[in-house]
C-alpha cells in the first residue's frame, strides 16, 4: 500500500505545499531554417522527474524581508538586558536556550503575528547568524521509518537563502498540534516575497537513506601501475 504524506492546516491562511508540475510547450520552429529550440530542460525525463518529486512551499503571506545585523550575548539576569540595548542600540530581544540574540532592524517580522486559539504568536524566530525560522502554518504526518528533508529551489537569487532541514517523524510530533512547521532562512538583501511565492523544496525520504556507506573502486590500470 502506498504511504500518505498528511498536511494539516493550523490557520485559514496557510498554504500546504503542492506538487510541482512541468510542462513542456509545444515547438513552432518548423518554418524556420536552421534555428531550432527544441532540446528544453522539460522534455528531459531526469530533470523533469527530479522537479516533480517531493513538494513545493510556498510564502503565506506577502511580506518585504531585509537582512538583519545580531549579537548574542549571556545574561545572568534578564534586568542586564537593559543595560545592553542602551549600549548597543538594539532595541528586540529573542531568548533562544541559554543565550540572548539582539536583532536589528526588527519591525519588519515583528509585524507579522498571526492568532491560534486565543493567543497571538510570531510568525518569525530569530534563529542565530542572521537566520530565521518562518512558521508555515502547517504541519505533515509521515510514516515512521521516513525523513522530511528541506532543500532550497533551484532557481533562486541571493537575497533569499533557505537553509537545508532533516526531520524525522518523531521530530515532526510536536508541530501536529502547535503553530505549525517551519522553514530556516536567511535574508542576504532586502525582498518583496508575494503570497503563492515558492520558497523552497520538501522531500519525504526512507530511513534508509542516512545508512548508506560508500565504496570506490579505482580502475584496475591505476592498481596495476601502483605494483611497478
Amino acid at each position: 500500500m502506498q504511504p500518505d504524506i498528511i498536511f494539516s492546516k493550523k490557520a485559514a491562511w496557510a498554504i500546504p505545499p503542492v506538487k510541482e508540475q512541468i510542462t513542456v510547450q509545444p515547438s513552432y520552429d518548423d518554418d524556420f531554417r536552421w534555428i531550432k529550440q527544441r532540446r528544453v530542460k522539460g522534455a528531459c525525463w531526469p530533470y523533469r522527474a527530479a522537479r516533480e518529486i517531493g513538494w513545493t512551499i510556498l510564502s503565506p503571506i506577502d511580506v518585504e524581508i531585509h537582512p538583519v545585523s545580531e549579537i548574542q550575548i549571556g545574561a545572568e539576569h534578564a534586568e542586564e538586558i537593559a543595560h545592553i540595548q542602551h549600549l548597543t542600540g538594539i532595541h528586540y530581544w529573542q531568548r533562544r536556550e541559554d543565550i540572548y540574540l539582539g536583532v536589528k532592524p526588527s519591525g519588519w517580522f515583528q509585524l507579522h503575528q498571526f492568532k491560534i486559539g486565543s493567543n497571538w504568536h510570531q510568525m518569525f524566530i530569530p534563529n542565530g547568524e542572521g537566520t530565521f525560522e518562518w512558521r508555515m502554518g502547517w504541519s505533515v504526518q509521515i510514516p515512521d521509518d521516513h525523513l522530511l528533508l528541506f532543500q532550497p529551489l533551484e532557481s533562486t537569487d541571493a537575497s533569499f537563502v533557505v537553509h537545508p532541514g532533516l526531520l524525522t517523524a518523531t521530530g515532526l510530533h510536536r508541530f501536529h498540534s502547535g503553530l505549525g512547521l517551519p522553514i530556516a532562512f536567511e535574508p542576504r538583501q532586502t525582498k518583496l516575497i508575494k503570497r503563492h511565492e515558492p520558497l523552497a523544496k520538501m522531500l519525504v525520504l526512507h530511513k534508509s537513506a542516512m545508512s548508506f556507506r560508500e565504496q570506490i573502486i579505482e580502475p584496475a590500470h591505476s592498481v596495476a601501475g601502483e605494483e611497478q
